[in-house]
């Protein structure tokens, strides 16, 4: 019979064993990915691969708590599951941690704010280093709608440009849908947070920020893919 801290316990473990084998299992990009959108540390943070050595790290951590002689296995899990990863790692258990970390509301509140404000710094910069690719693929895009009204098309190398530009679009928006789940994330630690009565008003600011940036990429991804799925080659 379990009791609910050995419930909890045991949920933490099968959720980020869970979350190492599935990221493992999965290919974010599906093709030829411009490696521009795959290299560097921005690229990672909102990316699959990311969320995996997150997970990887934060699975070390739990089964260490386990094996401990800690008087308090279940707390020293919730904290080994979040250590590094933020919501990333389940909103609940980053609540719980935050919760055992800090003395106060405010404390905590603050502490969430800092990590949605990290977050929205991350994809500014993220649009910022994905822009020039976006532009590119955009242009070959028109430059291809053009060559298939004029009929003036080489069908072998337009597919092949059309598979490159859709392996980056499809990585974009695997990626776009990572930062849409982080985002409900920290929604759900500000209702929860609102239901205890802390003042989560500059928390739900920051956020709505970050939802903004968001919408950005979204907007920017739709201008520059819009013409992948009407242009049709047999290559």
């Amino acid at each position: 019979m379990f009791t609910s801290s050995s419930l909890k316990l045991r949920t933490a473990l099968i959720a980020l064993i869970s979350c190492v084998f599935l990221a493992g299992c999965q290919n974010v990009g599906g093709g030829d990915v411009d490696p521009r959108l795959t290299d560097g540390e921005d690229a990672k943070f909102f990316s699959k691969s990311g969320a995996q050595a997150c997970a990887a790290g934060a699975l070390t951590g739990v089964l260490a708590c386990a094996l401990s002689n800690s008087g308090n296995k279940t707390a020293c899990m919730a904290i080994a599951a979040v250590a590094g990863c933020g919501v990333g790692a389940g909103a609940n258990y980053l609540l719980d941690q935050r919760r055992a970390k800090y003395a106060n509301n405010e404390q905590r509140i603050n502490s969430f704010i800092q990590d949605v404000q990290s977050d929205n710094q991350k994809l500014q910069a993220r649009l910022q280093n994905i822009n020039v690719v976006l532009q590119e693929n955009q242009r070959t895009l028109k430059t291809l709608e053009k060559q298939v009204a004029a009929k003036q098309i080489d069908q072998r190398k337009a597919k092949a440009e059309l598979d490159r530009i859709n392996a980056n679009k499809a990585y974009l928006e695997k990626e776009l849908a990572n930062i849409n789940a982080r985002i409900d994330g920290f929604q759900d630690i500000i209702e929860k947070e609102r239901a205890v009565g802390a003042d989560v008003r500059r928390l739900q600011s920051q956020l709505d920020q970050l939802s903004r940036t968001r919408d950005v990429m979204k907007s920017q991804l739709d201008v520059a893919y819009g013409l992948a799925s009407s242009i049709k080659v047999t290559g």
